[in-house]
């Protein structure tokens, strides 16, 4: 695997235009009057110097990668180079490891790499097993009662979110994302009536955190929430220490997940992730929402997403009866240990 400075002019120059300046294979042509396969080649050949060698996939398979790194696949492309990276192992290594390097010049225009299919069920089981250690120390350190004040939190970020989400009408305003691909869609799923009245209950609530593994600083809280006025649910989101959003490829999601076969994807945030790190974000939910045990924030490359992309955060949601009902146990436990 070469360095980026070992690369000659000609493949440095290509790699500029088309991950810097978003340039196509047949813009660069046109530029240099060249023909369209020429370059193409050289941004494939460019990509293959910088990658590892490996006899494990085919030369086809690494230009197909090359294409999906440097943005050069329409979106059935990109959902099939998506598809077989979910499904090898070999392709992913090589896939992350090329993308990696070409991290200098690409930086956020560069995809995602999708992870295997198991790793969001595997994630949501560990985020589970974790939880339950940490509930088990809370309550034997009797210390069951953060729970709620950790809750207080939620409500006071809520409070903020859903106050400026209902002065904002229908109109999304300026902070709209409409440069962001997929196509940027506001969180919403089977609306029926717009949330009247300034008082809501929580019913659910959780802490994102990043998966098992992952290295990120990210994190945030989420909560479902019922306005009692016209019994219209509301869940909202908080995030900070998030990478800012890519100018194209990829975009934030959110979903309700239990399981690979019981998930609802909301929709794509309608304000990108600036350079601050920080998404607040609000999804209408109809009463008949099912119940789901997570929540999910991830990376898609996809307008209509049928399963979750890259995880970035990962929510376990926390009903108000199952708090309440960790407090009384909280207390139970403290009134029956003797000092």
């Amino acid at each position: 695997m070469a360095a980026l400075d070992t690369l000659n002019d000609e493949q440095r120059a290509v790699l500029q235009l088309l991950l810097r300046q978003g340039k196509s294979y047949d813009d660069i042509a046109r530029l240099l009057k060249s023909e369209p396969a020429k370059i193409r080649a050289r941004g494939r050949g460019a990509v293959a110097a910088v990658g590892p060698e490996t006899s494990e996939i085919s030369a086809e398979r690494r230009d197909e990668i090359s294409d999906y790194l440097l943005g050069q696949q329409s979106a059935s492309q990109r959902a099939a180079t998506r598809e077989y990276l979910q499904s090898s192992a070999a392709g992913r290594s090589w896939a992350r490891a090329a993308a990696a390097s070409l991290e200098p010049i690409g930086g956020e225009t560069l995809p995602d790499i999708p992870a295997e299919r198991e790793e969001v069920a595997e994630a949501f089981d560990a985020l589970q097993r974790r939880t339950a250690r940490q509930e088990a120390v809370k309550r034997s350190s009797q210390l069951g009662t953060k729970l709620l004040l950790a809750g207080v939190g939620v409500i006071l970020g809520v409070a903020v979110i859903l106050a400026l989400s209902l002065g904002d009408g229908d109109d999304p305003g300026p902070a709209a994302n409409t440069t962001t691909t997929p196509a940027a869609t506001s969180t919403t799923a089977a609306v029926q009536t717009t949330p009247t009245g300034d008082k809501f209950e929580v019913v659910a609530q959780g802490t994102l955190a990043p998966p098992d593994g992952g290295d990120t600083d990210a994190k945030g809280q989420v909560a479902i929430v019922r306005f009692p006025d016209n019994n219209q649910f509301r869940l909202a989101l908080q995030a900070t220490g998030l990478p800012p959003s890519s100018r194209r490829g990829s975009a934030y999601g959110v979903w309700l997940y239990t399981s690979d076969d019981k998930k609802q994807f909301l929709g794509f945030p309608d304000a990108r992730v600036g350079n601050d790190g920080r998404l607040e974000t609000v999804s209408d939910l109809s009463p008949e929402t099912p119940a789901y045990g997570a929540v999910l924030l991830t990376r898609e490359t996809a307008d209509k997403p049928t399963k979750p992309g890259t995880l970035v955060l990962v929510a376990r949601m926390v009903t108000a009866a199952e708090a309440a009902r960790q407090q009384t146990q909280t207390q139970t436990q403290t009134q029956t240990t003797p000092p």
